[in-house]
């Protein structure tokens, strides 16, 4: 009994994500957004220069994933500044907000080692996609 009452307990969602070590949710949002990456954007551009921001929900976590050229030239710690004013404006109750200013400074970065040109046409739709 005392087992069947505990899995219980433990099929409610919101106990099962604070019980789980930040580690294992930072990861598990990292390897999805990476999973999600590859079927989206991954080699759908000539250049290999896409990149996808990434927000989960259900583990309150984000992740900026960036296409090979896009990694070999910018550091994953670059995208901090949009990663800090994402969460700063969720925080506050404006995650519209907060994604279209980390979007506005993802691009900042990318026009500063690809600037768009006729032989690096915008390849991607920018809009939305909720899964």
């Amino acid at each position: 009994l005392k087992w069947i009452g505990v899995w219980l307990i433990l099929l409610w969602r919101p106990l099962r994500l604070w019980l789980t070590p930040r580690a294992i949710l930072a990861g598990r949002v990292r390897a999805r957004a990476v999973d999600l990456f590859k079927v989206g954007t991954e080699a759908k551009t000539l250049g290999r220069t896409g990149v996808l921001l990434y927000v989960s929900l259900r583990e309150h976590r984000a992740d900026i994933v960036a296409d090979e050229a896009i990694a070999a030239k910018v550091a994953p710690e670059v995208w901090g500044d949009a990663m800090a004013s994402l969460i700063d404006l969720v925080r506050k109750g404006q995650p519209g907000a907060g994604m279209a200013e980390a979007v506005r400074q993802m691009g900042t970065v990318l026009t500063e080692h690809f600037p768009r040109g006729s032989e690096n046409p915008n390849e991607l739709p920018d809009r939305l996609i909720e899964l």
